[in-house]
């Protein structure tokens, strides 16, 4: 399980980079390193405490809600249940999948690659609005179908709504880097999965 995770997860964040990649020669190719241009940089926070304020705030806010979510939603359980009652042996393979093949893959084109692109046509706060509805019906998109409206809707919220504060969290308060978004991001996903493990 875990060499098929790993390799899927590889395969996945090329094809998230694609994109990115082709835009990136066309348009960046001479101003900037690819991987600077995406958002794969330190920072330094001005003040450290507000920050880890800012970063704690939406990591625990978002696990509660997502959780809250979940109950709301009801009749559909996403991707998690591939691990569901496998214990700690689904562990290293949770991480995988959460870190590289959804959280970096997904960090990488909707934060990395659209937000900023958008921003610079439109301004941060429209780009950060059109990114996160995108990031919200791909969601929904995946499960087209398979539930109900009130579950449908929560699957389009919730995500809608972490992605406007990830956004937020890269471009006002971490100079642009998506290294916090994908921290939090694979840190939700990883909790998910190993609860699920345990079930």
């Amino acid at each position: 399980m875990f060499i098929s995770t790993l390799s899927d997860a590889v395969v996945q964040v090329i094809l998230f980079g694609i994109v990115p990649l082709i835009w990136w020669l066309v348009t960046a190719r001479k101003k900037e390193n690819f991987f600077h241009w995406l958002g794969f940089h330190k920072f330094r926070a001005e003040n450290r405490r507000r920050y880890l304020l800012w970063f704690f705030g939406i990591l625990v806010g978002s696990f509660v809600v997502g959780e809250f979510a979940i109950l709301i939603r009801g009749d559909f359980v996403l991707g998690v249940s591939a691990y569901q009652g496998l214990g700690l042996a689904a562990v290293p393979s949770a991480v995988i999948f959460s870190f590289i093949q959804t959280a970096l893959s997904e960090e990488i084109f909707f934060r990395g690659f659209l937000l900023k692109r958008l921003a610079h046509q439109f301004g941060f706060r429209t780009a950060n609005i059109i990114h996160a509805s995108i990031f919200g019906v791909i969601h929904l998109l995946e499960v087209w179908g398979q539930t109900s409206f009130i579950a449908g809707a929560v699957i389009v919220i919730y995500p809608f709504f972490a992605a406007l504060l990830l956004g937020y969290l890269n471009e006002k308060k971490s100079d642009g880097s998506i290294y916090p978004s994908w921290l939090i991001h694979g840190t939700l996903n990883t909790v998910e999965h190993i609860l699920q493990a345990m079930m």
